[in-house]
């Protein structure tokens, strides 16, 4: 997380997970601490808390979109006034409070708020700027050489995020629930076969030093390298 962090424009940030969400100062020495989900009023309270902010603090906080994949909807069909539409594909659009769209490669990538999530945010004073999370992914993926075929894997506690590129062009991005590690190489190697990428360079992003992952992916891949 910490090389997604130094890609913001601002020191605190809000990381909004599908199941908590993360506070972020990366100052003068960097403290964060994460948050499972209990009620409504946990992300406002704790970030208050977390900040030591005031009720008249308006100082600049970035939250990062991080809830759920994006709808990748082409640009040529895509039409500001259907993002709902389109989010309706996947999501249930009652639940589901503001929409936003960024243009990546030849689509338009569309990730949103649910209503609880934007209810604690309007409870806190600060300036917030929104940001996606794939959008950042996107951007460290691209910020050195790297293969034509390339599988991004990001993991996290319970779930593992893709970014799959064949000939520089962008084939998939998405999230996969795992159990065990076993699932995790499992779904490295599923979408290697599905997306024809078998000389792809795997690129495997982890906090997680001890990851159950790392002896799996030194037996069975090939090309891979791994960045705690």
């Amino acid at each position: 997380m910490k090389q997604l962090i130094n890609l913001l424009s601002y020191d605190k940030s809000i990381w909004l997970y599908p199941n908590g969400f993360c506070l972020v100062d990366s100052g003068n020495s960097m403290r964060q601490q994460s948050f499972r989900y209990a009620d409504g009023d946990i992300l406002s309270v704790k970030t208050m808390e977390f900040f030591q902010a005031s009720p008249s603090d308006a100082s600049d906080v970035e939250v990062v979109i991080a809830n759920e994949p994006p709808v990748v909807v082409p640009k040529e069909l895509y039409h500001e006034e259907d993002a709902a539409k389109f989010v309706a594909l996947q999501y249930d659009v009652a639940k589901i409070a503001h929409t936003f769209a960024i243009e990546l490669e030849l689509y338009k990538l569309v990730y949103f708020l649910y209503h609880s999530e934007q209810n604690a945010l309007e409870r806190l004073p600060f300036t917030k700027h929104y940001i996606s999370y794939w959008d950042l992914l996107y951007e460290y993926a691209h910020r050195e050489q790297h293969p034509q075929n390339l599988v991004w894997t990001v993991e996290h506690e319970q779930y593992l995020d893709f970014l799959v590129e064949k000939k520089s062009k962008l084939m998939l991005l998405n999230r996969f629930d795992y159990v065990a590690a076993e699932d995790e190489l499992y779904y490295i190697m599923n979408v290697k076969q599905q997306y024809q990428l078998g000389d792809a360079e795997v690129r495997i992003l982890s906090g997680n030093h001890r990851s159950p992952l790392k002896p799996l992916a030194k037996k069975y891949l090939d090309n891979y390298s791994w960045i705690d």
